[in-house]
């Protein structure tokens, strides 16, 4: 017998608390899962493999277990359900048996021939106006439509030769006085009109004070590098013409050239459309227009 190590009572052996006080006399051994050796009961972590007691774990050996019974189950169902068997089992559904059932087709209509009217071969002198179109063999082909009474559509085609008589000749079309090679016509000059075959005692002769304006009529619309060229010509100077490109169809002569005409103080101007940029080379895109000459001074 032992004593409680509490109140002195007598215990036995065996027992792990006392009867009397209910002190626990021993400690209770358990074994750890993880490494199998034996440890205190009560412990949160093994103290030789630091294990964590306390963690839940998944029964995987009675998971396993219970998937293979549930698959034996299934398989077994199956191969009852699709094997044959001389009887019949209570929980194995039997399989539908096919019925055949018949199939009544409703009946084939019979083609009754129906008798068509003969067809009338009709012999009509149809009134009819070919259209002939006449070629330089005088051969002309036309394909005229026929009814007839019976209500019958003839197509027939048939070759007609015929002499022609010549028409009246056409006209030729005017030729267009715009030279080939260039975009637009040459300018038409307005005003100031031309003192050329006036004598110069006669003539209409603008003073030094004078604002001479020239114009002529447009060609069109021109493009963003396209000009009129104004060239003034003074005869009796023997220099190089004055060139002034502008935008519109009409143009004031500097009062600078008075000094660069001659004593015979005529000036000749004309206009033609250019293509370029303002104080370089252009390329004439229509001819010249014609030179008229009015005297200055």
């Amino acid at each position: 017998m032992e004593r409680c190590r509490w109140c002195g009572a007598s215990v036995s052996p065996k027992e792990k608390t006392c009867p009397s006080c209910g002190t626990r006399l021993r400690r209770e051994r358990s074994t750890c899962p993880s490494c199998k050796k034996e440890i205190r009961s009560g412990l949160v972590v093994c103290p030789h493999c630091g294990e964590e007691l306390l963690r839940r774990r998944i029964p995987w050996k009675f998971v396993g277990g219970f998937g293979g019974v549930v698959a034996a189950v299934v398989v077994l169902y199956l191969v009852l359900t699709m094997v044959p068997l001389p009887f019949g089992l209570p929980f194995v559904a039997a399989a539908p048996t096919a019925t055949p059932t018949e199939v009544i087709l409703p009946p084939t209509p019979t083609a009754i021939a129906t008798q068509r009217p003969p067809t009338a071969t009709a012999t009509a002198t149809a009134t009819f106006t070919p259209v002939i179109t006449a070629t330089a063999s005088s051969t002309a082909a036309f394909t005229p439509v026929i009814t007839a009474t019976a209500t019958i559509t003839v197509s027939a085609t048939a070759t007609v030769t015929t002499t022609a008589s010549p028409g009246p000749r056409e006209t030729p079309p005017a030729t267009s006085t715009e030279s080939p090679g260039f975009r637009y016509a040459a300018p038409v000059l307005l005003a100031p009109v031309d003192e050329s075959d006036l004598p110069a005692e006669g003539s209409f002769t603008f003073t030094q004070a004078s604002i001479i304006e020239l114009s002529w009529e447009p060609v069109g619309s021109l493009g963003e590098n396209q000009y009129y060229s104004v060239s003034l010509a003074f005869a009796e100077s023997g220099g190089e013409p004055e060139v002034n490109w502008c935008k519109e169809t009409a143009f004031v002569v500097p009062s600078d050239y008075y000094g660069e005409v001659g004593s015979d103080r005529e000036v000749y101007w004309s206009v033609t459309v250019v293509s370029g940029t303002p104080g370089g080379v252009g390329k004439a895109i229509s001819p010249p227009s014609e030179s008229w000459m009015f005297r200055w001074g």
